[in-house]
């Protein structure tokens, strides 16, 4: 309902946008909200605004900046990512601290939300976490598998402050996730735990 009413952070409602090219059934209940706002707007009550305020919201249009930056090309890639990938998932500059887990971050993160892709090589595991708070995550690529069951490209998951996993990526390739959180993951292993000062 927030997606339909256009409420959502920015790197959330990209997040949701690029679930619903995948999710019919998604795509229906956002049909619903937004039919449901529009009968809403109908029997609000209208507000006076300045005079002018028509023709000076026209004008600011007319002299926006054009957007000069290139759009990937690359059908693979979710049209609502499109312009904020350098290039498809192999070509990114992936970082992390091991060749089995990968992180790169995207530029839609700001002060309440961290997007990033993970990348987990096939047959590899995260380490066993849980979280400080939110993490919304979209499987782009692949597949992986916790304590709760398998997820593919397109499901979505939420996990929280109750949830302690641990991903594994399946053997036939890796898996590419976009996760969005409003905290960092929390290692529970004991190697992990050395990791926690580092994560953000």
């Amino acid at each position: 309902m927030q997606f339909s009413a256009g409420q959502l952070p920015n790197a959330l409602g990209i997040l949701i946008a690029c679930h619903l090219e995948k999710c019919q059934s998604c795509r229906n209940k956002i049909r619903v909200f937004e039919q449901i706002g529009g009968e809403l707007l109908q029997d609000a009550v209208t507000e006076k605004v300045a005079e002018g305020t028509l023709e000076k919201l026209m004008a600011r249009l007319d002299t926006a900046e054009p957007i000069t930056k290139p759009v990937v090309a690359d059908a693979r890639i979710p049209k609502p990512l499109q312009r904020f990938l350098p290039a498809y998932y192999d070509q990114l500059p992936w970082s992390g601290m091991t060749r089995s887990i990968k992180e790169f971050e995207l530029p839609i993160s700001d002060q309440q939300l961290t997007a990033k892709f993970y990348k987990i090589a096939a047959g590899k595991e995260l380490p066993e976490h849980t979280h400080r708070g939110n993490e919304f995550t979209l499987v782009m690529a692949g597949s992986f598998a916790d304590n709760a069951g398998e997820y593919r490209q397109g499901d979505f998951i939420l996990a929280d402050t109750h949830t302690i996993h641990q991903p594994k990526a399946s053997n036939d390739c890796d898996c590419i996730c976009f996760a969005v959180m409003d905290a960092p993951l929390k290692m529970t292993g004991f190697f992990g735990r050395l990791l926690n000062p580092f994560l953000r």
